[in-house]
């Protein structure tokens, strides 16, 4: 027999919003939370607009000193984590942390790290490169930190696929309640990578929508779509088997009932146009 899965808990950090309140005021109220980048200078870049968080203090989340030992990514996730796990009532002091783990995705941890500190190794030296700079910049740290800030022993893993990368990490932390290698995880996805080097990848590749027009800049299912606009931030979940919820009477918000995962083995970006692999899974 399969643990039923449900889910205790939600936190988000979002462009929209940073917490899942302000999250969701923000969806009905049809705020944007697209705008011209902020964070560099785009006179020579052809991608002006990005979903930036706002107004983000990670000292209201964690630790100052913590802070500074993370990239943005993975303050998101902390951030995010914390509201999920008070919204959820749990108290980490009557669990078994063993039984709590962590399955929070990034698809690429920390460009800024990478770009800043290769611009010390060549202006400087590779003495002057940050001794940090792997544990900042790899994309497991992020949930990494989430389990060191809460003290969740279990299970901890990073699914890294492009942009299913938060759902493949829900779905992964759905199994492992399911066929009890936890009670409760704490899964997402948490992102941070709107850097020069990111928004000309992708630029490059001609992925991402160039118009000035912040109302159409992302209009995926839209016939006049022309490419996505990157964004930032982390949703984060608390996942618990039935059991475990009910025993320490807990609100339930929802149950996730199934999960399939497949690759279309098509194309490096574009879908399998008949939908097939979709529907597989």
């Amino acid at each position: 027999m399969k643990n039923r899965v449900v889910v205790t808990g939600m936190g988000a950090i979002t462009p929209i919003g940073n917490s899942v309140e302000e999250f969701w005021a923000g969806i009905k109220n049809k705020t944007v939370g697209i705008g011209p980048i902020t964070y560099f200078d785009t006179t020579d870049y052809k991608a002006k607009l990005a979903a930036e968080v706002k107004n983000f203090d990670p000292k209201a989340y964690m630790d100052p000193k913590a802070a500074k030992r993370m990239e943005t990514f993975s303050q998101f996730a902390v951030a995010a984590t914390k509201e999920a796990l008070e919204m959820s009532g749990i108290n980490m002091e009557e669990e078994d942390p063993y039984r709590v783990g962590v399955s929070v995705g990034s698809g690429i941890g920390s460009l800024q790290a990478m770009e800043r500190e290769h611009k010390k190794l060549l202006e400087k030296g590779p003495g002057r490169v940050n001794p940090l700079l792997v544990p900042l910049m790899i994309c497991n740290m992020a949930a990494g930190n989430v389990a060191i800030q809460f003290g969740l022993k279990g299970k901890n893993i990073n699914v890294v696929t492009a942009c299913a990368t938060g759902t493949n990490s829900i779905g992964e932390a759905f199994r492992s309640i399911q066929y009890g290698e936890a009670d409760v995880m704490v899964a997402g996805g948490t992102e941070a990578s709107i850097t020069p080097i990111g928004v000309a990848g992708f630029t490059a590749l001609t992925a991402l929508n160039t118009t000035n027009d912040v109302e159409k800049a992302s209009i995926p299912f839209d016939e006049d779509r022309n490419g996505f606009i990157m964004g930032e931030g982390a949703g984060i979940v608390v996942l618990e088997s039935l059991e475990h919820a009910l025993k320490r009477n807990a609100k339930i918000y929802a149950e996730v009932v199934g999960y399939g995962a497949t690759c279309d083995a098509y194309h490096i970006t574009s879908p399998a146009e008949d939908g097939s692999g979709a529907a597989h899974a």
